[in-house]
């Protein structure tokens, strides 16, 4: 009979191939969670890392600075309609954030740019994909 100590490595061995599992399987998540706009898995992809999931900013590679947060209208290097937005998405700003040219089609910025309005409320979410 095997005690209950010998028995604790191997749980907690099993516990850790699950949670991998898992993480594997959420590796997909866009797949998971069909309602999000295409312009939401995007900036989810390409954005969310330095503007956070809402846009607010307050990451910790950006905390405290004021430009990072896409919702208000404090903004540097554009203001925030859709051929400025589109205009740095595409191009960048030097030292502060890369372009997404290479990285991302002209329509699948203006998705962005629509899913950065709908976040800030200026229009309405698009209906989910079908």
């Amino acid at each position: 009979m095997i005690s209950r100590r010998a028995g604790l490595p191997v749980a907690f061995a099993a516990c850790l191939v699950a949670a991998g599992a898992g993480m594997v399987a959420l590796g997909g998540c866009h797949q998971l969670f069909p309602q999000r706009s295409p312009g939401e898995v995007l900036f989810r992809k390409h954005c969310a890392d330095c503007h956070g999931l809402d846009a607010a900013g307050n990451t910790a590679r950006y905390m405290g600075n004021p430009y990072a947060d896409l919702r208000d209208n404090t903004w540097k290097h554009a203001a925030a309609n859709d051929g400025a937005l589109a205009s740095i998405v595409e191009t960048g700003v030097f030292g502060e954030m890369p372009a997404f040219a290479d990285q991302l089609s002209g329509e699948q910025i203006r998705q962005v740019v629509f899913y950065l309005q709908v976040l800030r409320g200026e229009r309405s979410p698009e209906p989910p994909p079908k």
